[in-house]
Order: structure tokens, then sequence, then C-alpha cells
């Protein structure tokens, strides 16, 4: 299977679905990471493109732990805008990646990119069917399905209630691994919202992996609307 997670900032995946990607990985899957923004505002004493060029820099070590291929968009935080060209260049990946499932952020979370993010990927999902909707049809055609759609966890789980579980207990550590190579972001948001970034992470795992009787988990909600309804379970 092919499997594209799209994340609004770098870290995102990480935080929210690292460990499913992880289980993909481990099972002989392709897995597809794209993150919108370049993270150049993730600091508040480093200039901005300096820190974009830190924050790809860590994406890039975290994807390598599971053979991940990254596709980011470049675009600058907080300036994520439901907007045609944006969804025309997500409907580029999702049809050059092929995806036989696409994991992206719940359409109700704590900031614009995040949200804005949800409703991209969401449209972009469908437009990556019709053939004459603007893109290459040589180095992308159009997909002949419209790919299944999960949504990942919000932050701190507010407002969020999992109808999917994937047990990550034996991919734990990698979860943390790949979040670990975000050493601008651990600092950064310790400092800033008092957030131990790894302890946060095992905790949610720990109370998603409650509700489902494992050690850790991460939880998802399939988005169901025609066309993109699978009567298969596309989560590992």
């Amino acid at each position: 299977m092919n499997i594209l997670a799209v994340g609004a900032n770098p870290d995102d995946i990480e935080f929210l679905c690292a460990g499913t990607l992880a289980v993909y990985a481990n099972r002989g899957d392709t897995v597809f990471i794209s993150y919108l923004t370049t993270g150049d505002k993730g600091s508040s004493d480093v200039p901005p493109e300096e820190m974009a060029a830190i924050r790809k820099e860590e994406a890039e070590s975290s994807a390598r732990i599971i053979g991940a291929t990254l596709l980011p968009l470049g675009i600058p935080d907080g300036e994520v805008e439901v907007s045609l060209s944006l969804r025309r260049r997500i409907v580029e990946i999702i049809r050059k990646t092929k995806p036989d499932v696409v994991i992206t952020h719940y359409k109700n979370d704590y900031m614009s990119d995040h949200n804005c993010t949800s409703r991209l990927v969401f449209d972009a999902a469908f437009w990556s069917m019709p053939k004459h909707f603007e893109g290459d049809p040589d180095s992308s055609p159009c997909l002949s399905l419209c790919p299944p759609l999960l949504y990942m966890d919000t932050l701190g789980g507010i407002g969020f209630q999992p109808q999917e579980y994937v047990d990550i207990t034996d991919v734990m550590d990698t979860k943390i691994e790949m979040l670990s190579q975000h050493k601008s972001q651990i600092g950064y948001m310790n400092d800033r919202d008092g957030l131990d970034c790894l302890d946060y992470a095992k905790t949610m795992a720990k109370f998603r992996g409650y509700q489902c009787g494992v050690a850790y988990a991460e939880g998802f909600v399939p988005q169901r609307v025609y066309p993109s309804l699978s009567p298969k379970r596309v989560l590992p």
C-alpha cells in the first residue's frame, strides 16, 4: 500500500500519527509525509529563514527513521489558506503518490494552519480524480478512485473521539525517536507553553491505548462521505 500523511507543520505527523506510519512501514508499505509549512516561526529568537532550514533538517532526520519520503510545500507558518492554487498543489501530491489511504488533520483543531490543511486535503482527495482538473497528465495522471481519508487526533485530544484505533505498542519507541528529532520544537514548546513534548506523546498514546485495551494507541476518524468510503479497513 501507499500511505500519504499530510500535516500542516513539520512535526505534526510525529505528534499525531507517527506510530501508525511506523506500523505501515514495518509491514512493507510505502510511506509519504507531506507538510505544508516550513516551520519558520517556530522560535522566538531564531530568524525565520534560519529556523526553516533547521526544521527541514529535523523533518528529514525523522523521516529517515522509517524510510518515509518527504514532500514539503514550503509555505510560511500562518499563511496556509484554503485556496484553489494550494488545492492544486495537494492534488498533484495525491496523484503522484497514488495513496491507498490519506491521513490528515481533524477539521476542528487548535489553529488555522491545521484547520485549513484539513479542508484542503479533503477537497484535493476528490479533485485528484477528475481528468480535466488542472494538472500534468504525463507526470501525475488522475486517480481512478477517491482515496479513503482519515483524520488524526487533535492536540490534547480535545473535541476528538476516535472511531478506529491502531495499536502502536510495538513501535512506541520509534514514534518517540521520530518526535525527538524535532529538537528545536521540543525546546520552544517547553519554553513557550510549558509542554513536555515527549511526555505529551506518551501520555496521549497511553490514553488512547486505555480506550481500546492496549498499552499505546493512536486514534482516527474516517471521513464518511461518498465516494471515499471503503468496505475494508485501511488502517494497519
